[in-house]
């Protein structure tokens, strides 16, 4: 993907700061998710009730 998309997508003024995530590496992510305190539960994640699941499932 270009960089100047990428860019324009997450709407940054600076080729440069896009460059920044362009260029995390995993481990750079890993240390990331564990400086904010995210852990791997997946307990949170959020889940639909059925009035919106039947809601998408009609459109």
């Amino acid at each position: 993907m270009d960089i100047l998309t990428i860019q324009a997508w997450l709407g940054y003024a600076q080729v440069a700061t896009t460059h920044r995530y362009v260029a995390a590496d995993v481990e750079m992510m890993r240390r990331g998710v564990e400086k904010a305190g995210v852990s791997g539960d997946r307990s949170a994640r959020f889940r639909p009730n059925d009035a919106i699941l039947q809601l998408l499932d009609s459109i």
